[in-house]
Formats: C-alpha cells, structure tokens, sequence
C-alpha cells in the first residue's frame, strides 16, 4: 500500500463511478479495478459494494476512506514541511475568523504557537458565518475561530474563552454620562451592525434582543470587520455593540459597559486533525 493507491482510492471513494476515478488518477479502467482489488486483498475486507449499475461504499470502506485522507493530508503536510525546512514538521497554519474575534485571546494563542514553531507560516483570514463549514471541510483554512452558536454541527470543536459586549460610541457621545448603557438605551440612535448576508446568526441575534428591548433598530451601516466597526464609531457614523476586552482603546471611540452583562464565548472549531491543528490544541 502507497500514497498512490491511497489517493486513487480516495477518488474512487468520492466519485464512485470507476470509469471517471480512473480518467482523474490518469489510468485505464481496468488499473483502477485491480488497484481496488489489490487493496482488499491486502487489507482482508471488502471496501465498495458493487453492482451493474451503482457503486457504494461498505461500511469498512467508510472508515477506511476517513483513514486514507488523514493519511494522505499528514503525508502532504510532511512532504510541504521538508520543503519549506520546517524543522518542527508543520510548515502552515491558516486561521480563519469571523467578525469579533480579533481579541488579545487569539493572539496570545498565535503567540504561543509561534514559539513552539517559529518556522511556522500562520495566516489569519476574514471569513463569514456561512462559509465556516465549507472552509473547513475543503481545507482552505486548518481551523476556524467563530462565535459559539454560528459553529455549524459536524465539526469538532473547543472553547476558546468569553469577551462582554460593550457599547461603542464616538468620543464626547451624551451616553458617555450613563453607568451602564442598556439596549433600551439605544433607540433611536443610528446602530452599526454586521452585514446579514455574511454574519446571519450575529445579525439576526442582534435584531432578536433589540426586539425584546421594545425597539428597532436604526442601521447606519453593514460592517465586515471590527477594525470597520470602530473607524465608523470613531467617525460618528453610529453607536456600535462589539465584544471588547477590558481596557481596550482605539482614538475617538469609548467604550461604555453594557447592562444586562452579555458575554461572546468564542470558539476554536476544524473538521480535520491535523498536526498543525493538534499542535494549537495543546496550547488551548
């Protein structure tokens, strides 16, 4: 058994018509036949029920086809990690995040882990709510940092930490004079908000409580970034509601306590485990 059959079988597995597995590994029909049936051989079980006129999996093909890709993912991250002369094995790690969760928790994650592999390439990411799942599952990110609730079924996950909701406002704003600044507190003010197409669950919560205050809201402007939310506070263009740290500041913006107390508990979640992503895990 090789890469070679592992990922021949994996085509296989996926496409489950022999004629166009064998058109994409480059071989003729009948390779592909007895590459299938040299690996069940070797591996005493049988993979794929096969008939006339359909092809499937048996149930020990499903697991094996779960095994095949870790294999093969660990194999190509071994042979890019050579290359690239990662000393640790692990030459990338891509994180992608969601509107929020640029917080001082993720960067002392980062920080962490470029101190157990400082050859290491890590690349942070923007993406949305609806594209976590897809991300993952295609590889496009290693793992994802996003808002509990929008961590779609499926995926393995582990709780990253919490940051409280605050209220943002321009400096000199009149509700700088309130204690605590509560939903209710917010009608009729122009509200800075996430765009609903890219951040649904965030946007459609938001609407739900501002509901629940008896009001709704006045939307300046759809936002993609924190960065976004803050200059266009900071600007005057509206009050804002963001997850922010304590004693966080950015010039022109102040940051106001919010009653009820709401907290953002934040999430790492992948759909493979990698080593690059194993390796993060410990760090949590």
């Amino acid at each position: 058994m090789n890469l070679k059959t592992l990922s021949a079988f994996i085509v296989l597995a996926e496409v489950l018509h022999f004629g166009r597995a064998a058109q994409q590994c480059g071989m003729s029909q009948p390779a592909m036949s007895r590459l299938l049936s040299e690996l069940e051989t070797e591996l005493g079980v049988k993979l794929l029920n096969r008939t006339s006129r359909d092809v499937s999996l048996t149930n020990a093909g499903k697991g094996f086809l779960d095994s095949a890709r870790k294999a093969v993912a660990y194999a190509d991250m071994a042979i890019r990690a050579a290359k690239a002369g990662a000393v640790d094995g692990i030459d990338s790690l891509t994180v992608g995040m969601i509107i929020g969760t640029e917080q001082p928790l993720v960067g002392h994650l980062i920080a962490q882990f470029k101190r157990a592999h400082p050859e290491t390439r890590v690349s942070l990411c923007q993406i949305d709510e609806r594209s976590i799942g897809a991300a993952l599952a295609e590889g496009k990110i290693d793992v994802a940092i996003a808002w509990d609730v929008s961590i779609p079924s499926g995926l393995y996950r582990q709780h990253l930490g919490t940051v409280p909701m605050s209220v943002l406002v321009q400096s000199g704003h009149e509700l700088e004079k309130k204690e605590l600044v509560s939903l209710a507190d917010l009608a009729g003010y122009p509200i800075i908000l996430p765009d609903r197409d890219r951040q649904p669950i965030i946007y459609d919560t938001y609407r739900r409580y501002t509901a629940e205050a008896g009001f709704e809201p006045a939307i300046a402007i759809d936002v993609s970034t924190m960065s976004d939310t803050l200059a266009m506070v900071a600007g005057g263009v509206g009050v804002g509601n963001a997850p922010i740290v304590p004693g966080l500041t950015y010039p022109g913006v102040s940051v106001l306590k919010q009653s009820p107390r709401f907290e953002f508990s934040y999430e790492l979640a992948w759909a493979h485990t990698v080593p690059s992503v194993e390796s993060l895990l410990k760090l949590c």
